[in-house]
This record gives structure tokens, C-alpha cells and sequence, in this order.
């Protein structure tokens, strides 16, 4: 695997939404690269402290209106 490969698929790496073979290229190609893997680091670290920092909350009861009307007229047309 490539660098351009293996940044190409990190967030989907990160996110979990990689089949086995392709994960454990992209895991192995970060463990070694020093140009990838701070990169990688970085990404990680962010998407981590994010998750941390918000709590979930439900969506005002006026935006989920507002995007049920906008599918409704979506599905209609």
C-alpha cells in the first residue's frame, strides 16, 4: 500500500468501514510510514476529542419537521 492509498482510505479506516484484508493494509502501511502516520495521528486524536466533547441531543422539534416536509416533497416530485 501507498501513501496516497492508504490517506485516500483513512477515514474510512478510522471510521470502521473497511473490509478486513483492505483495514489491516491501511494499519499496516500507518505503523511504519513516518509521513502517514502523524497524519493519521492527527485525524485520530481530533475525531476522538469530538466525539468526546458532545453530548448526543436530540434535533429541535422544528428542524425535524422542516426535514420531513423537504423528503416528503422529494419522494412527491
Amino acid at each position: 500500500m501507498n501513501c496516497e492509498r492508504a490517506l485516500e482510505l483513512l477515514f474510512d479506516f478510522l471510521d470502521g468501514e473497511l473490509e478486513n484484508a483492505t483495514h489491516e493494509e491501511v494499519a499496516r502501511h500507518l505503523a511504519v510510514c513516518r509521513e502517514c502516520y502523524p497524519y493519521f495521528n492527527f485525524q485520530r486524536l481530533f475525531l476522538d476529542r469530538l466525539a468526546a466533547s458532545h453530548e448526543p441531543r436530540e434535533a429541535p422539534s422544528k428542524l425535524t419537521r422542516q426535514i420531513r416536509e423537504l423528503l416528503d416533497r422529494e419522494t412527491l416530485e
